[in-house]
């Protein structure tokens, strides 16, 4: 890219945009989720930045960093980012604005667990997480903190929550769910594409299931973790506490259509 090119693009990057932040937690299908939205023409992100969004600022900063990581990717609409860990702070007040959007998904806890460990004893057996404790421990603490995070939120326009599993098992619906509530005109595509940063560690599933270009309806390992009985407890509440809270909050085609015709 050019001087000229780079001075022009950042310029156009100052230019208000709408947003789409995912909050989630690991190994809940969000590599795939991302990849099918960052296909869409309209949209750019597809990976974890581990950034925080404390004010519009930070939108800015997000544009900024992703132009910098990806020269070749054109200015869009829309930009994307996912936040699955807590150390990364995400202001609810930022979602009081029809121009920044708010996506929330939960994985049950035995399998969201199970693939945790999973990836950890492959890529980093030394972490903490290689082990079920830890594992279930981070769970439980990410699942508690997106439901207080979650009762912040604004309750105009507020947020989409769908299962995570949802996005294999019932990938058609789920993908014109998160369209409509996007307000997007064109769907995402039934195909990903293959990103710079498809399948590199840090940026999101370092599996060859990423690599497949498509969504695959594959189950997940729901086998009882290791862990003792209290803390799989903990993880379970904590799950149908969370759920249950977002979905009562979350946004529906139906009320946004009788609010649409009330403000007529």
């Amino acid at each position: 890219m050019s001087d000229v090119q780079d001075v022009l693009l950042k310029m156009k990057l100052l230019i208000p945009k709408k947003h789409v932040i995912l909050v989630s937690h690991m190994r809940a299908n969000t590599s795939v989720t991302s990849h099918v939205i960052g296909s869409h023409p309209d949209i750019s992100g597809y990976y974890e930045m581990h950034i925080g969004y404390y004010s519009w600022k930070s939108f800015i900063n997000q544009k900024l960093k992703f132009h910098e990581q990806n020269t070749e990717e054109p200015s869009t609409p829309v930009y994307f980012d996912k936040v699955l860990h807590s150390e990364h702070y995400v202001n609810p007040a930022l979602f009081d604005n029809k121009n920044a959007l708010l996506l929330i998904a939960l994985r049950e806890p035995m399998a969201t667990i199970n693939s945790i460990v999973k990836l950890y004893t492959k890529n980093n057996p030394a972490h903490p997480c290689a082990t079920p404790q830890h594992a279930a421990e981070y769970y439980r603490d990410r699942v508690n903190d997106i439901a207080d995070f979650a009762q912040q939120v604004p309750r105009e326009p507020g947020f989409l929550y769908y299962d995570a599993e949802d996005i294999t098992r019932h990938s058609k619906q789920t993908l014109e769910k998160i369209q409509h509530y996007m307000g997007l005109a064109q769907p995402f595509p039934e195909d990903y594409r293959q990103f710079s940063k498809t399948g590199e560690r840090f940026a999101g599933d370092s599996s060859q299931h990423i690599h497949a270009g498509k969504i695959l309806n594959k189950e997940g390992d729901t086998t009882r973790p290791d862990i003792d009985d209290a803390l799989l407890q903990e993880c379970q509440d904590a799950y149908v506490r969370c759920r249950t809270l977002l979905k009562s909050r979350s946004w529906a085609e139906e009320s946004a259509a009788i609010s649409s015709v009330n403000e007529m």
